[in-house]
């Protein structure tokens, strides 16, 4: 459940057809490409149409987080090809700089050392080559980075900061650079902190009841009083930003959002109070999506770390709010304007600087087909639980995460089978991903439709049968319950949670996910009575599931028995029992699917 989203492997699945020949288009385009020799005067037209399309074919890679690293490779080749071809060509630096980027995600993915030198070799040629271009700086700084929190090089990253400073006073890194020269020099005068104690990795099975309180935070996590601010996390596309802003203890906050006539004008920020800044901080985090331009923070006075998002264009609507265990800041931003839209609104306004590629630089067109009327396309499913967090566990020792893993897998086979549709998993393998990085992803990959799968338990062991969410105030105590356990969470802190989730919901598409929900739970009731006797209807209910906070599209979580039941235990073993559930589930999708075509094609 973390940052491992999964499309499915295998070149023969239905629904990636389009995205598995893209290697294929791609060699195409580069047999097309003019030789080295050729002047930038005579192929711009090529040239630049064969980066376009190299660009999409990462923006696929990167929104759909795609770990396939024979597709990653394919993307290198491309930029590699195109610099080669045309180094004098106004996108070679361009090229060199998304090699880079590249080269970064699939480190990030392998942990492969030669991916990292792969990408500093590439900021370096560009650098080195391109002295002159807007780029140079952002790649100084980069390489500052990496040598600071992938290689533990304060050298040489202070030698890449000093670079930034020395060569381009007035870009707009300088200040940034200047910041992480002063915090490499107290990081090298300043004496070691106490090691802090750590929480053990090991699984721990979730108990059906409430607890009362909250688990007491370990004073260890605090400083002298304040909560450390931990690295920012992001997912992003040109219409929805979400950051995780976590820190080491609970703090208080305000923030607000700032407008004004320029574009560099317009900002977000929030103050976290009795905070400090961690040292593994990148204090500038370019994101170039679009929607936002960076994120900065810094010690904004001794007790005050504040936390600024610079936007690149009117955002329509922004939301704060707070998880616990660990405590963090969710930040979800969200923009109506579509992307060609934002440009011409920008105009001349925006800075040359402003129009830096990045990963997320020139997003697709939007994949909420529901909203254009072309139907629903893009399905992601998600396995509850993975990794560390084994969900609940029966007496036999039977795990949450192994059961959920295994319908969602039969799922997404099911729905592949079935033409039109891209199904992407947020996990295919035993992993943990934190709650709020779920619907993340389902956002940043412009799902239609997002499907949380769990197993149910309580502590009336006689308690069985199916039933399925959608997000609201909790329907009554059980629900409450139930959202208290999924959420690894106390029964306060769902109340917490429901007095702010009117204001979350603001956004919800609560009608279509009630329509969904009815005919999921539908679906599996129906079809699993009629092999399996005794399965109870539970119905449709309401609770405040984290998973489900945020989400951009239709979205529910069926929890499809309840492994605290002793004969449900042992269907949950049953291979017939769990292909029916999974069929039955998909049926119900697929309902909702097409009702909603249906719906489509009389109105128009």
């Amino acid at each position: 459940m973390r940052s491992s989203v999964a499309t499915g492997a295998g070149k023969k699945e239905k629904g990636q057809s389009l995205f598995s020949r893209w290697p294929l288009v791609l060699a195409v385009l580069l047999l097309l490409t003019p030789p080295a020799w050729a002047g930038p005067e005579e192929v711009p037209d090529g040239i630049a149409r064969q980066y376009e399309q190299a660009k999409a074919y990462y923006q696929n890679l990167a929104n759909g987080a795609d770990k396939n690293r024979s597709r990653w490779l394919t993307s290198v080749t491309a930029f590699r090809s195109i610099y080669k071809a045309a180094p004098g060509h106004q996108v070679a630096p361009k090229s060199l700089f998304m090699l880079g980027k590249i080269h970064q995600a699939m480190f990030q993915q392998s942990g492969k050392t030669k991916d990292l030198d792969q990408a500093i070799a590439s900021y370096e040629e560009l650098s080195a080559k391109y002295a002159g271009n807007f780029l140079a700086d952002d790649a100084f700084f980069i390489l500052g980075t990496i040598y600071l929190s992938e290689k533990k090089d304060p050298g040489k990253a202070a030698r890449a900061f000093t670079k930034i400073i020395a060569i381009y006073p007035e870009g707009d890194m300088a200040a940034a650079a200047e910041e992480q020269l002063l915090q490499i020099k107290q990081r090298i005068t300043a004496p070691a902190p106490p090691a802090q104690a750590k929480e053990e990795a090991g699984e721990k099975c979730i108990t059906p009841q409430i607890a009362e309180e909250p688990p007491a935070h370990k004073s260890a996590a605090k400083k002298n009083g304040l909560a450390t601010v931990l690295p920012i996390r992001h997912w992003s596309n040109n219409r929805y930003t979400r950051l995780i802003v976590e820190t080491t203890g609970p703090v208080t906050f305000k923030h607000q959002a700032l407008s004004g006539d320029e574009a560099s004008q317009r900002r977000i920020y929030i103050d976290l109070h009795n905070t400090r800044l961690g040292p593994e901080n990148v204090k500038t985090i370019p994101i170039e999506d679009g929607l936002l331009r960076r994120v900065r923070n810094a010690q904004f006075d001794p007790q005050t770390v504040r936390v600024v998002l610079d936007t690149q264009t009117t955002i329509s609507d922004y939301k704060v709010f707070t998880l616990a265990d660990p405590f963090r800041v969710v930040i979800d931003v969200m923009s109506s304007t579509a992307p060609d839209k934002a440009a011409k609104t920008e105009g001349k306004k925006s800075a040359a600087r402003t129009k830096k590629e990045g990963p997320g630089s020139k997003a697709p067109p939007h994949s909420q087909a529901t909203q254009a009327g072309m139907g629903i396309k893009k399905i992601v499913i998600d396995p509850g639980h993975g990794g560390k967090d084994p969900g609940t566990c029966s007496p036999s020792g039977l795990k949450e995460k192994d059961i959920v893993l295994d319908v969602a897998l039969r799922v997404a086979k099911a729905l592949r089978e079935k033409p039109g549709y891209e199904v992407i998993l947020t996990r295919d393998r035993d992993v943990f991903i934190p709650l709020e990085e779920r619907t993340a992803m389902a956002n940043a990959m412009e799902a239609d439709l997002f499907l949380s799968i769990h197993v149910n338990a309580a502590p009336n062991h006689e308690a069985r049968g199916i039933e399925t969410y959608v997000l609201d105030l909790a329907s009554n105590k059980d629900a409450m319950r139930l959202a208290a356990m999924e959420n690894a969470t106390s029964a306060k802190q769902i109340s917490d949670l429901q007095s702010i989730l009117l204001d979350l919901m603001q956004n919800s598409k609560i009608n279509e996910s009630l329509k969904l929900a009815g005919l999921v739970q539908e679906g599996m009731v129906t079809g699993m009575n009629k092999k399996f006797s005794g399965v109870a209807n539970l119905g449709v209910k309401k609770a405040p599931f984290v998973v489900l906070i945020g989400a951009q599209m239709p979205a529910i979580l069926t929890e499809i028995a309840f492994l605290s039941n002793p004969e449900e235990e042992k269907r949950l073993k049953d291979d017939v029992y769990l292909a029916g559930i999974a069929n039955h589930l998909a049926g119900g999708v697929a309902q909702y699917v097409e009702s909603m075509s249906l719906a489509t094609t009389l109105t128009r």
